[in-house]
């Protein structure tokens, strides 16, 4: 078999470089702060629901009614800091 040159046959020419949508995160700082921002409010909420459900309602703090949100406004306080890490 001999070899053929791949532009005989019509295949697309060799794009050097990235098209600039393609980069991610980029020029785009204000997805980051309103990341932080739904994220911030969040766990807010769900740290002021599960306060409470303890101090006002008298629940156990093993009740699910006041686990339940401590254990997701963990999850988001670490979504905060994940998305505070981040290079982008």
């Amino acid at each position: 078999m001999s070899e053929r040159d791949p532009s005989e046959h019509g295949a697309l020419p060799r794009v050097k470089g990235r098209l600039p949508f393609a980069e991610p995160g980029a020029k785009r700082p204000s997805m980051k702060q309103s990341a932080l921002l739904v994220y911030g409010v969040i766990t807010f909420g769900l740290i002021a629901l599960a306060v409470y459900m303890a101090v006002f309602e008298r629940l156990p703090l093993m009740s699910p009614w006041v686990l339940a949100p401590a254990i997701g406004s963990l999850w988001f306080v670490l979504r905060l800091f994940m998305i505070w890490g981040s290079r982008g």
